[in-house]
């Protein structure tokens, strides 16, 4: 190929223009290959859609969702998806931190 550029037909046109990809995934940034039928893909895999979709939760969505404050760094943080009891600390450290005050530790 020394410089020339290829002529397509029409159909040549057509099929390329099938074949290419429609899309990228928004995880890793593959191309997303399209099914001819059935509703537009947006990541390349399984594994991409629930890595994506644990990256960026939506807690409006979450019918269980409150504000809370950490009783010991005063953050405020979302509580959601409590099934037994109530959320109370912000993070495993700061709820060892609250436990460690109770039980009499020093800190």
């Amino acid at each position: 190929m020394s410089g020339t550029i290829a002529v397509l037909s029409a159909e040549e046109e057509k099929e390329f223009e099938d074949a290419v990809v429609k899309g990228f995934c928004p995880e890793c940034g593959k191309a997303v290959y399209q099914n001819p039928r059935g509703r537009r893909k947006k990541f390349c895999s399984d594994a991409c859609r629930f890595a994506w979709k644990n990256k960026h939760p939506k807690p409006e969505n979450w019918k269980s969702t409150r504000v809370a404050v950490c009783p010991v760094c005063g953050k405020e943080f979302l509580a959601s998806r409590e099934y037994k009891s109530k959320r109370k600390y912000c993070s495993h450290a700061c709820a060892n931190r609250g436990r460690a005050v109770k039980e009499g530790g020093t800190e």
